[in-house]
């Protein structure tokens, strides 16, 4: 009997114990629901234009704990976007929440023609593929040409330029297309040639070096010659993309520029000319570029040389997708162990380069820069007359500090 009793008890106390741990665990959990549910006040806008930079706070109005990891978020897809993030909250538990927030295009394509374009009767070209354009997200906006015209028949006709992207941004150009006869071909009349010794006297100061840039047009160089007339850096063109889906090739006088510079005790840089559409044809390019480099230590950057601006329309890119072209080249290329740099025409620089971390060599001829960005190393000319060169070669200033 009194077994009995013990047991009728121990099981009464067990049944209490169980009770007691459910209404616990039911009032904790409620609890602990409520809090999770008002741990987090989200910011009422909830909207980012693409390529913006963003993080998980910026959402957040209020957080009653502590988010684990504030991380960026990727901002490189137009739409609805899911974002998830780990916090800690008062209760020093570790919860996972999220929200959505949706990525927008508001910027209307870019038109880079002037009020008329002239064509030769019989052109047979796409104008809508000629007429420079581009927009900042959409590889492939669409491009129109509004207006009868006829390229067969010499007149003017008034045309309009449409380009509109994936989210329905729009640009319109009016301009007047002329078709003519095609005339005499007129003579050109020569470039003033512009001698080392007179850049040297102008432009060589204690914050500057004069130097030049060459490949397989200028032939063979006598380096040592070029090394005695004042040349104080060189930047070599060690080899170039054949054509858009083209292969990669070592520039033919390569080998024996970079020897030669450097036999002379020439600082030493290289450049590579590409048509790269994008990041995966921009990474086989700078492997390339580090295997055909690894016998070579240079003193001065690799230069990204894309401009191939007349077929840009046809490419499929974006000014975002070239700019990160660029920086994936640049990137790689830092990564192990070498000086990155852009280069491009003032033009582009004002119209399609994003600002860069990475050095800017400049291409302008003229007698001062005219560019107020930022650059490193001004190109400034192309017919410059050097000692052990044979024909024209580019002129390159280099600035210490930079521009």
């Amino acid at each position: 009997m009194r077994n009995r009793i013990i047991i009728i008890i121990s099981m009464i106390v067990i049944t209490i114990s169980i009770l007691g741990f459910v209404i616990w665990f039911y009032i904790d959990t409620k609890e602990n629901k409520k809090i999770d549910a008002e741990a987090i006040t989200l910011k009422e806008n909830l909207t980012l234009e693409f390529g913006q930079e963003a993080k998980v706070s910026d959402f957040i109005a209020n957080i009653n704990g502590s988010i684990v990891n504030d991380h960026a978020i990727n901002t490189e897809k137009l739409g609805d976007i899911q974002v998830s993030f780990d916090y800690i909250n008062i209760k020093n538990k570790r919860r996972t929440s999220g929200f959505t927030i949706k990525i927008t295009d508001k910027n209307a394509p870019q038109i880079f023609i002037g009020n008329s374009f002239t064509v030769n009767v019989g052109y047979n070209k796409n104008l809508a593929d000629v007429l420079f354009s581009g927009d900042d997200i959409d590889n492939n906006p669409k491009r129109e040409i509004l207006g009868q015209y006829d390229l067969n028949v010499v007149g003017d006709y008034d045309l309009t330029y449409v380009v509109t992207d994936s989210s329905g941004n729009q640009s319109k150009k009016q301009f007047t297309l002329h078709v003519k006869e095609e005339g005499n071909k007129t003579t050109s009349v020569p470039k003033e040639p512009l001698y080392l010794s007179d850049v040297l006297n102008k432009y060589k100061t204690e914050n500057t070096k004069i130097g030049i840039d060459v490949s397989k047009w200028q032939q063979e160089i006598d380096w040592q010659a070029v090394k005695n007339a004042g040349v104080e850096f060189v930047m070599i063109r060690m080899g170039y993309q054949t054509d858009f889906d083209g292969e990669c090739v070592l520039d033919p006088y390569f080998i024996s520029n970079i020897e030669g510079a450097k036999s002379a005790g020439l600082p030493v840089g290289v450049y590579f000319y590409s048509y790269a559409k994008n990041v995966n044809q921009v990474v086989l390019q700078a492997e390339w570029v580090k295997e055909n480099l690894k016998n070579y230590k240079l003193d001065l950057p690799v230069a990204f040389d894309w401009e191939s601006w007349n077929s840009f329309n046809t490419a499929g890119m974006s000014f975002y997708t070239i700019n990160k072209v660029a920086n994936t080249f640049l990137d790689n290329l830092e990564k192990s162990g070498y000086k990155g740099m852009l280069y491009s025409s003032k033009t582009y620089l004002e119209k399609i380069w994003y600002p860069t971390k990475y050095d800017t060599w400049l291409a302008q001829y003229n007698n001062e820069p005219t560019y107020t960005g930022k650059y490193s190393m001004w190109q400034m000319s192309n017919t410059g007359k050097v000692d052990g060169i044979k024909g024209d070669v580019d002129i390159d200033i280099m600035y210490l500090n930079n521009n």
